[in-house]
């Protein structure tokens, strides 16, 4: 039997698409590749993802967590014996998006040096998805 994928929920839609780009992941690293980050963009549309805007109004599409660093903990779990739906969860928990201003994206991006970085400390799992921002003195809702 097959399913009218129209009549999923946008919910339902982007928990497919992480389950699909941490297969993704799971195929790169049995074939020994890296690949891109910008293969977030095409997994998974950006209008999924963004869960607030800075208080500035700001339009820039800042990741809470660089796509490079979820994209090398989805390998290094694998590397570690995690499964699909493992990565699938890490994945959901830390892949979000934050409209922010362009001054704020250059305060984390040049001034704190956080472009592809959380600050120091942080670690998957225990740390704040968001601890960048909020370290930047970013406010958001």
């Amino acid at each position: 039997m097959t399913t009218n994928i129209a009549q999923h929920t946008q919910a339902e839609k982007k928990h497919r698409a992480i389950k699909r780009l941490a297969e993704i992941f799971r195929d790169h690293w049995e074939e020994g590749r890296v690949g891109s980050t910008r293969i977030f963009e095409h997994v998974i549309p950006d209008e999924w993802l963004i869960c607030a805007r800075s208080s500035s109004g700001g339009r820039y599409r800042e990741h809470i967590v660089p796509c490079v660093l979820i994209r090398n903990q989805s390998i290094k779990m694998y590397q570690d014996g995690k499964l699909v739906e493992d990565v699938a969860k890490m994945i959901e928990r830390h892949l979000a998006i934050v409209l922010v201003s362009e001054e704020e994206k250059n305060r984390m991006d040049k001034q704190r040096g956080w472009k592809t970085t959380m600050p120091d400390g942080w670690v998957f799992g225990s740390g704040d998805p968001f601890a960048r921002l909020i370290a930047a003195g970013i406010e958001f809702s």
